[in-house]
């Protein structure tokens, strides 16, 4: 049986010739190593842009050069059209390269209007070239004898298989990258590509995502067209139809992502059930939100307040790691939905919590802001308590309960509301304990909120309050603060009474007070979305490296992804956005702690978040199994909750083999 090969026809022809020609130049290196299924993304994204830019100019140079009579002459037509358009922005985009350059070599970067122009003229390039030469060359066929003429869909796919290939090696010469390449100074080591290991299976990959997003494409065209043409009740539907269609599907993916989000909030309820059992509150200790003494319950405190509570140090443990006495530490969390959003009212239940936990009373006394989700890293949080012996305080109001990205629309209203707690607490320390030292921390968002709640005067306002210092690791460059204060030169690394360092041994060289630790290749600090048309900046905002349209960006989004890979109880230097092998020796800098016991003091760390990963791991793996004989417990037509009554021995107990699997409030009742 013949494997039947479909004709493509022009535009088609030719988007496959721009696809494949420039899967090369999508494997643009980044900071971090790229997996192979993002590596297939950003190839596949790339690709379908590229396939699309082609097609598309293809059927303009057509229909303008269109002759029934003359097949060869429209063919040669639309080729000059699709070359002179080509030509002309090839002379736009290389314009907007040289500018580019020269505002590098000023330490500038191009602005986003003129860089977009570029980079769209680019892409029309890459579209108008590969359309010009299938035009030119149908152009040329349709002038051979009939027997000579590669009408055959086989001939035609070999033909521009070949072409695209020998395009595609072309684009690997050292010519290109330098061209891509703001000011190279070897040629040779322009542009940085991800190595070709298993070329086959990797363009096969970038392929089949091209594939599936064409196909995405194609469906939401015709599901668009079908809709106006029902709406026109025209076989022919104008452009408002047509817009209506489009219109339509695209609300329609806007719910069904508002439903995704929705399914995704109750997963993370059910997760933060699953681990209950990993954070359990201990109803005798008291310093901690939601123990004895505080205003709070422990379950209302959120999968993260009852994770930060919980992992509370005690002045035994204290004393097995350094062999000093200790005292018990505080923590203070208050749980989202008890706050009223009025900053005012929230500030004073944030110092009558700290208050009822004894937390005026020791020496040491931090004002944390959270991530998205409300975490704080443990591995700073235990840092502070080891150090200090127990005596410290770590308070921390959450301003939302999901993921960082998208709790960032909620970064201002939460950095006003900073301001107020950390007044309300410095003034509430001057009366209770005036000796005692504040300080701020802030991590990734949470560093956002830490330093835009007062702007680059942030050092001075909060020196005025009452705070001896702050500390704010993995700053993202969407901080407004950041960017304003970030130093320009290497070798001044102190800006507005702030300290940067970037790594251990700078952090460890640090002075006391304001100190920020930010890897200069973490993505987070260093990627933004205009890379999408212009160049990417390293940590002193210069323009360097290559830059390829889209490619760029979606490289960026990668190494953003993938920035927290993170090995429990290994604490090692990092390119991205992990900080731990940082935070200890930062935080004794910053908070002019002692630092005597480093090596104990390190492996304690790495030792207990490596046990609290497992008891974690454990819980999850036992949640799972709950969920899933609950499931065919109602597929049986059993409520699992009247388990507890079916085969309890006695009136409320519950034998301990079937614990496990009965809901937390059956186990109780």
């Amino acid at each position: 049986m013949e494997l039947r090969i479909p004709r493509l026809s022009q535009a088609r022809r030719a988007g496959l010739l721009a696809a494949v020609s420039v899967y090369p130049i999508s494997r643009l290196a980044g900071t971090l190593r790229r997996p192979a299924l993002d590596q297939a993304v950003v190839s596949g994204v790339t690709m379908t842009v590229a396939y699309y830019a082609a097609s598309t100019s293809t059927s303009v140079a057509r229909r303008v050069a269109q002759s029934e009579q003359h097949p060869a002459r429209a063919g040669l037509g639309a080729a000059a059209l699709a070359a002179a358009g080509a030509v002309v922005a090839a002379g736009v985009a290389r314009h907007m390269r040289h500018r580019a350059t020269e505002l590098a070599r000023e330490g500038s970067r191009l602005d986003v209007a003129p860089a977009a122009v570029g980079s769209g003229a680019e892409i029309a390039v890459v579209g108008l070239g590969a359309s010009s030469l299938v035009a030119l060359a149908e152009g040329l066929t349709a002038k051979l004898p009939e027997g000579l003429k590669p009408e055959h869909p086989r001939s035609v796919t070999i033909g521009i298989t070949v072409a695209a290939a020998a395009l595609a090696t072309a684009a690997r010469d050292n010519r290109v990258a330098a061209y891509l390449t703001i000011d190279p100074d070897d040629p040779d080591d322009a542009a940085h590509f991800l190595p070709y290991e298993k070329l086959p299976v990797a363009l096969g990959r970038s392929v089949a995502v091209a594939g599936v997003a064409i196909g995405v494409l194609l469906a939401e065209n015709k599901g668009a067209l079908a809709i106006a043409r029902g709406v026109s009740r025209s076989d022919d539907p104008g452009w408002l139809a047509r817009a209506t269609g489009h219109a339509a599907i695209g609300t329609g993916v806007a719910f069904a992502a508002l439903g995704g989000f929705a399914f995704y909030s109750s997963r993370v309820a059910v997760q933060e059930r699953i681990l209950e059992s990993a954070y359990a509150a201990v109803p005798s200790r008291t310093g901690v939100s939601g123990g004895l003494g505080s205003h709070y319950e422990f379950g209302d405190l959120g999968r993260e307040g009852r994770r930060f509570v919980s992992q509370a140090y005690t002045a035994d443990e204290i004393t097995g790691v350094t062999g000093l006495p200790a005292v018990d530490p505080v923590r203070a969390f208050l749980p989202l939905h008890g706050l009223t959003g009025d900053p005012v009212a929230d500030a004073d239940q944030l110092v009558d919590e700290l208050e009822s936990l004894g937390a005026f009373d020791k020496s040491v006394i931090v004002l944390a802001a959270p991530t998205g989700d409300g975490y704080v890293s443990y591995v700073f949080a235990e840092s502070v308590e080891l150090l200090t012996g127990g005596d410290c305080a770590i308070a921390v109001v959450p301003y939302a309960e999901v993921p960082s990205a998208v709790a960032l629309p909620r970064r201002k209203r939460a950095g006003v509301a900073h301001r107020f707690y950390a007044r309300a607490v410095a003034e509430r320390a001057v009366i209770r304990n005036p000796s005692a030292r504040l300080f701020v921390f802030g991590e990734s968002l949470g560093s956002i909120v830490g330093l835009d709640a007062y702007g680059p005067d942030v050092v001075k306002e909060m020196t005025s309050v009452g705070y001896s210092g702050g500390l704010f690791l993995g700053v993202p460059i969407l901080s407004t603060t950041d960017r304003a204060i970030r130093p320009r030169d290497p070798q001044h690394l102190e800006s507005h009474g702030v300290q940067y360092c970037s790594t251990r041994e700078q952090a460890l060289a640090a002075r006391p007070g304001f100190v920020v630790v930010t890897h200069l290749t973490d993505p987070t600090a260093v990627g933004d979305a205009s890379t999408l048309v212009r160049h990417s900046v390293d940590w002193f905002k210069r323009p360097f490296g290559a830059h390829v349209p889209v490619v760029s960006f979606l490289a960026n989004l990668a190494d953003v992804k993938n920035a927290m890979n993170l090995r429990p109880g290994n604490f090692e230097p990092s390119p991205g956005h992990d900080y731990r092998y940082e935070t200890a020796a930062a935080v004794s800098r910053a908070f002019d702690l002692p630092f005597d016991l480093e090596d104990d003091v390190e492996k304690a760390l790495r030792d207990r978040e490596l046990a609290w990963s497992v008891r974690r791991l454990l819980s999850r793996q036992i949640g799972d199994a709950r969920e899933a004989v609950n499931s065919r417990l109602q597929g049986w037509g059993i409520d699992p909750s009247s388990l507890a009554t079916r085969f309890a021995t006695k009136d409320g107990e519950v034998p301990a083999w079937l614990q496990g699997f009965v809901p937390e409030t059956q186990v109780h009742s």
